[in-house]
């Protein structure tokens, strides 16, 4: 494996990011969704679009010449993504794109971070509450099909 790099997003990564967000997001919510909502997720093209209109805001990790992770933040202080490839979690880069996104973020003056995060996705809500993240409110929404509860989490910068 070569060294780990994270780097702001460029105008090309838009489809890369769009299938890593797309397999990472699949892996994570198998067991949390029905089989009907994963197949509309998983053949969506409108992911894609929506990187692409928001990759000024996204860093990328690079390893092995390849994207396999990617962090959304805000100008508003809010994590609005972080993935990483599922053959690439444990070793580290969701812990280095998180400290990049938390860099940004105290670099720009934000008092506080945000994020939501299926409250059913029990290793996202643990990853987080691990750096100090509390629980702030929850929210029901729902895709075709299927509702689920977000988890609002909130982080004090200073």
């Amino acid at each position: 494996m070569s060294a780990l790099h994270v780097r702001p997003a460029e105008a090309n990564d838009a489809e890369p990011i769009a299938a890593l967000v797309r397999e990472a997001w699949l892996a994570a919510n198998r067991d949390l969704l029905p089989g009907d909502s994963l197949a509309k997720v998983a053949h969506s093209s409108r992911l894609a679009g929506f990187v692409a209109g928001e990759w000024t805001s996204v860093r990328v990790a690079i390893q092995d010449d390849q994207i396999v992770g990617a962090v959304g933040v805000n100008p508003a202080g809010v994590i609005w993504m972080l993935y990483v490839h599922p053959a690439y979690q444990g070793c580290g880069i969701g812990s280095a794109l998180y400290d990049n996104a938390i860099g940004q973020m105290k670099q720009a003056g934000s008092n506080k971070a945000q994020l939501e995060v299926l409250a059913a996705n029990e290793n996202a809500v643990a990853f987080y509450r691990a750096r100090g993240w509390v629980p702030e409110g929850k929210r029901t929404e729902h895709i075709p099909g299927f509702r689920f509860t977000a988890l609002r989490m909130g982080l004090a910068l200073r």
